[in-house]
């Protein structure tokens, strides 16, 4: 297995992304989400902001990780940042997220 295109900075229950985040590093995405979510049954927050490639392939990994936490009683929160590639794309998917600013306000 090669490296992964993208830079994860991950904590339990915060997983910040950067970079292209291709179809090839779909496992390394979900092994990151699961052991940051403690195996979905610890609420995340995923902050797509610093994305700058998202196939389909690595939404349907996301919206997996969302139902996975859901039917653990939790949740998977992507953050995105207006007028950049995953808002745009989660915007045309309906897949729920909330923009960065307004996570930034949120938390003051």
């Amino acid at each position: 297995m090669s490296a992964p295109t993208f830079v994860a900075s991950a904590d339990p229950g915060r997983v910040v992304l950067h970079g292209d985040v291709d179809a090839f590093d779909i496992d390394d995405l979900l092994a990151v989400l699961v052991r940051c979510s403690d195996e979905h049954r610890l609420d995340l927050l995923v902050d797509l902001s610093e994305v700058t490639f998202l196939p389909s392939l690595v939404i349907g990994a996301l919206a997996r990780a969302r139902a996975d936490a859901t039917r653990n009683g939790t949740s998977v929160t992507l953050v995105v940042r207006e007028r950049t590639v995953p808002h745009r794309v989660l915007q045309v998917c309906g897949i729920p997220f909330e923009t960065a600013a307004a996570t930034v306000e949120g938390a003051s």
